[in-house]
C-alpha cells in the first residue's frame, strides 16, 4: 500500500485476476521409438536435423555405410518438408537401457503414463518404425493400438501412423481386412515413398506419415490448423518417387475409408491427395482431419489458459470474465477465416452461466461449467463443374 502524504493523482498498477485465451502451439511433434545413440526415456527437444545428427545419430562415418534407422528417417524427413520443433523420445526397456531392440508394448505404456501424459505442447504424435501390418497379432499393431488409446484419452494431439512397407492396397476389401482403427484421433498416409539419401550416395524407401508432418507444419504456419493438410499447396518437397502409383479408380475405394493418397499429378507435382481421418465412415462430423485438429486446438487453448479460474469465486463476476477471454479468442480465430458464417453469432457460441450450463446444486458442488460450439470449415473435397450447352440457336 503505498504512502499518501501529499496531494495528488495517484495511480496503482492492479494485476488482473483473469487472463486471455492464447493460442497453443499446432506444429510441434513427438517421436517416440529406438534410435541409435542419445538421452533415454526421455523428451528432448529439437529444432533441426543437425540437431539430431548431434544427440541422437551415431558418427556420419558409420552412418554412411549403414541403413539409417527409422528415427533418423522420420526425422530428416520432417524436418525436409518444413517441420520445425520436435520431441525426441527414444525408448528403451525397463530393465536394460541399452536394449532398443527388444521394445514391448507395456514400454510404450510406461513412458506414455509417467512422462508423455505430464507434457502439454505437442500436437502430433509418430512412431517411426511402427507400421500397421495385415496380420492383426503383429506386435507393431498393439503398439499403434496403444499409442492411439494414449491420444484418445489426452485429447491434445493426432497420431500418424503407415502402413507395413510390403502392403499393397488394390481394392477397397484389401484395405477392409486390415482392420485399422476406426479413430478421428488417427490418420494414415498410403503409399511410401522415395527420396534422395542426404547422408550418403542413392535414394532411400521411407513411410509417408513423418513428411506428411512436416507439411502439417508448413499449412499451419501459412493457413492455419483449420485448413486441409492436403491440395495442390501440399507438395511434398524431397520426393522423388512412389513405391505404388495411385489412379483415380484405386483412390475412389480407399478414400472413403479414410486412407489419404500421396500422388503424383501433372503439372502439380507429388502431393497430399486426401484429407480424412481414420473415423471417415464410423464418425462422420470427424471425417477431416482439419476439424479434429481445429477443435484440438480449441479445446487445449482454453484449457490452458484457464488454469487462472481455479479457487476463484463461482460467481457473475467469474462467469462474466469467462465468456468474454473464450469469445475474444474465438472471435480472432473467425476473423482468420476458422469458422463457418457471416457474423460470429453464426459461427461460434459461448455460454457460462446459473441456468444456463450450470444448476444450484453444480454451484454447490463448485463446479464450473462452460458449453463452447463451433461451426468448423470443412474442405471442398468433391468440386462439381455444371456446364449446360446452347440446346439451340436463339
Amino acid at each position: 500500500m503505498p504512502d499518501y502524504t501529499r496531494p495528488g493523482v495517484y495511480v496503482n498498477e492492479i494485476p488482473a485476476s483473469s487472463q486471455p485465451v492464447t493460442a497453443v502451439a499446432t506444429c510441434t511433434v513427438v517421436f517416440v521409438g529406438c534410435a541409435a545413440s542419445g538421452p533415454v526415456n526421455q523428451p528432448v527437444l529439437i529444432s533441426s536435423f543437425t540437431e539430431y545428427q548431434r544427440l541422437f545419430q551415431r558418427t556420419a562415418e558409420a552412418e554412411q555405410h549403414s541403413q539409417p534407422d527409422p528415427m533418423t528417417l522420420a526425422v530428416m524427413a520432417f524436418f525436409g518438408n518444413g517441420g520445425k520443433d520436435a520431441y525426441i523420445c527414444r525408448l528403451a526397456s525397463k530393465n536394460d537401457e541399452n536394449d532398443v531392440a527388444g521394445l514391448t508394448v507395456n514400454d510404450y505404456n510406461r513412458f506414455y503414463q509417467t512422462v508423455l501424459a505430464t507434457l502439454h505442447d505437442y500436437s502430433l504424435l509418430l512412431l517411426p518404425g511402427q507400421q500397421w501390418h495385415s496380420n492383426k497379432h503383429a506386435q507393431s499393431n498393439a503398439v499403434i493400438s496403444a499409442t492411439l488409446a494414449f491420444c484418445q484419452q489426452q485429447r491434445q494431439c493426432m497420431l500418424l501412423l503407415d502402413l507395413a512397407a510390403d502392403v499393397q492396397l488394390s481394392s477397397a476389401a484389401g484395405a477392409s481386412s486390415l482392420g485399422l482403427p476406426a479413430s478421428s484421433f488417427a490418420a494414415l498416409y498410403y503409399p511410401w515413398v522415395t527420396i534422395t539419401n542426404p547422408l550418403a550416395k542413392g535414394t532411400l524407401t521411407i513411410p509417408p506419415a513423418a513428411v506428411a508432418a512436416g507439411l502439417y507444419c508448413r499449412n499451419d504456419a501459412r493457413y492455419g490448423v483449420w485448413k486441409a493438410p492436403a491440395g495442390v499447396s501440399a507438395k511434398l518437397i524431397g520426393i522423388t518417387g512412389l513405391v505404388y502409383q495411385i489412379d483415380d479408380n484405386l483412390q475412389q475405394q480407399l478414400n472413403p475409408m479414410g486412407i489419404n493418397c500421396i500422388r503424383t499429378l501433372p503439372r502439380v507435382g507429388t502431393v497430399i491427395w486426401g484429407a480424412r481421418t481414420l473415423a471417415s465412415q464410423a464418425d462422420p462430423d470427424w471425417r477431416y482431419i482439419s476439424v479434429r485438429r481445429t477443435a484440438i486446438f480449441i479445446e487445449q487453448s482454453v484449457l490452458q489458459s484457464l488454469q487462472w479460474a481455479v479457487f476463484e469465486p463461482n460467481d457473475h463476476s467469474l462467469w462474466q470474465a469467462v465468456r468474454r477471454n473464450i469469445s475474444n479468442f474465438m472471435v480472432t480465430l473467425f476473423r482468420a477465416g476458422a469458422f463457418q458464417g457471416a457474423s460470429p453469432q453464426e459461427a461460434f457460441f459461448v455460454r457460462c452461466g446459473l441456468n444456463e450450463t450450470m444448476t444450484q446444486q453444480d454451484i454447490t458442488q463448485h463446479r464450473l461449467i462452460i458449453e463452447l460450439g463451433f461451426a468448423p470449415v470443412k474442405p471442398a473435397e468433391f468440386v462439381v463443374i455444371r456446364i449446360t450447352y446452347p440446346l439451340g440457336s436463339p
